[in-house]
């Protein structure tokens, strides 16, 4: 995704080391696109074949699982992904892969079964159901118990497959569990009618399919060996990330569970709706995040590793900002056409829930700052440090969703997660920038947050007039702006140059 900006940059060195991060970028991004990708194919018939109602409670089982995930996993993933990375000698490796794994294998399996024999205490704590539960209430959260196990045994061979820059293995994994799962749920969904209970089968199916995919990963690493002094390390390093995981968790998926409280589940699903198209950059930024990780900790020993940083960053918002402008300018129009055939690609009773999208968009944009800022934080192994970051930034969500949705619903929830990501970025930045400072382009970024203000400005003026052309227009022209006003350098601009000649 960084590919046209990255043909500026005024270093060779520099040049390269961001070159090979965007490419591996578009990998990974893609590998992270096609998971969420499932969930915007799917999102037509999710509201053409379940009322919001369902639809809120199908959202309300993921959250479910996305807490326990994060909970079974106990921050070891990074923990894996910076000490595999780091070492250099093989069997080292496998020690430390083995080690996590086995360790893993325990307390996974520990944790799926808690789920499976206290099936209604989950079902009443996060859906909402009292009992005598519906009989798809209990299957549903059984499947639920499976995922979390399947995800997360095969999210450590996932990694390996990052650390060791096996882009294309990862890709595939990815790919084919989302072809599976899209397929199934069609299948389970649309022809066989099975409701909220069709999509997780659709899920568990895609998760067995995704590990039979990796095991020939971990066969190839995995010993009998259980190394103490690994595991402690691990811990050390990880478990801090674990009350941060599950902060972050807290940011993105509270309002659902307190939209669900004080106003309806009904509610929750139109706002859901919304919320998942708001999602397109949560995918650029996780796609980013994938790649980002081993990329800086490979190169942190360069020097000129800050100043690639720094460069990473500009070009990064400068992207982030288009999509922004892109994203705001067309996904509303085009998912509310009435095309022929088809119809509407989303259900007109959840029309409600884009008007949110712009918000959910200006959450992303923090969210993938947040994200560069983080090296700060492996670097200097203040991992510690995050919970404290995170909690604040979930107490902000919690505050705001607690006074103002009984009043204003999904709207006070879709400006929390604004707040949230917003205070989790600053805190962040103040805090790090002081033990391991980086010359960010400021002057550049506020450049580019000046333009593309002034061009959303532009573009709702012209959608508020029904002159949705040059709404369309100006967020095209917005990296041709940016030149034009100066925001490449001389050097940058000579570099374009040659490269034209070339």
């Amino acid at each position: 995704m960084f590919v046209l900006l990255l043909r500026i940059s005024k270093n060779y060195k520099l040049f390269n080391a961001i070159k090979r991060l965007s490419g591996q970028t578009l990998v990974y991004g893609v590998g992270h696109v096609v998971t969420r990708l499932v969930w915007f194919l799917l999102l037509p018939f999710f509201t053409h074949y379940l009322p919001p109602e369902q639809f809120g409670e199908q959202t309300l089982f993921y959250i479910l699982i996305a807490v326990m995930m994060e909970i079974v996993r106990l921050g070891q993933d990074i923990a894996l992904l910076r000490y595999y990375v780091l070492e250099k000698i093989s069997e080292q490796r496998k020690a430390i892969f083995s080690t996590i794994f086995w360790g893993m294998l325990f307390f996974s399996t520990a944790i799926a079964g808690a789920i499976w024999y206290w099936d209604g205490f989950w079902v009443e704590l996060f859906v909402g159901y009292e009992a005598p539960f519906p009989e798809w209430t209990i299957v549903t959260l059984h499947l639920c118990a499976i995922i979390v196990w399947l995800d997360n045994m095969s999210a450590f061979p996932l990694v390996i497959m990052r650390g060791e820059n096996k882009p294309g293995l990862f890709l595939f994994a990815k790919l084919t569990g989302v072809i599976v799962q899209t397929g199934l749920t069609l299948v389970f969904l649309v022809w066989m009618g099975r409701g909220v209970q069709g999509i997780f089968e659709a899920n568990a199916i895609s998760a067995a399919v995704t590990l039979i995919i990796c095991l020939p990963t971990i066969f190839s690493r995995l010993k009998l060996k259980f190394d103490k002094a690994i595991i402690i390390a691990c811990l050390a390093f990880g478990l801090p990330n674990l009350p941060n995981s599950l902060f972050v968790q807290v940011i993105e998926l509270a309002d659902r569970k307190i939209l669900a409280l004080l106003r309806s589940t009904a509610e929750v699903g139109i706002y859901s709706a919304g919320y998942k198209l708001g999602l397109f950059l949560s995918i650029v930024a996780m796609g980013f995040r994938y790649a980002w990780q081993p990329f800086f900790l490979q190169i942190s020993d360069s020097s000129n590793a800050q100043e690639v940083y720094a460069r990473v960053f500009t070009y990064y918002m400068a992207v982030t900002f288009w999509l922004y402008l892109l994203l705001t300018a067309f996904v509303e129009p085009i998912a509310t056409w009435n095309f022929p055939v088809i119809g509407y690609i989303i259900a007109p009773e959840y029309w409600e829930g884009l008007k949110i999208f712009p918000v959910v968009l200006l959450a992303q944009v923090f969210n993938g700052a947040y994200a560069v800022f983080m090296v700060g934080m492996y670097l200097k192994k203040k991992m510690y440090v995050l919970p404290f970051i995170t909690g604040a930034a979930a107490l902000v969500n919690i505050a705001i969703n607690v006074a103002f949705v009984p009043k204003h619903g999904m709207w006070a929830s879709a400006w929390a997660t604004v707040a949230a990501y917003a205070a989790m970025t600053i805190l962040l930045y103040v805090y790090i920038n002081k033990r391991y400072p980086i010359n960010w382009e400021w002057k550049r970024i506020f450049h580019l947050l000046l333009t593309g203000g002034l061009i959303y400005a532009i573009s709702a003026i012209g959608k508020q007039y029904e002159m949705n052309w040059i709404s369309y227009v100006s967020c095209f022209l917005y990296p041709f702006i940016l030149v034009v006003t100066g925001l490449a350098t001389p050097s940058e601009l000579a570099h374009l140059r040659t490269k034209r000649e070339d």
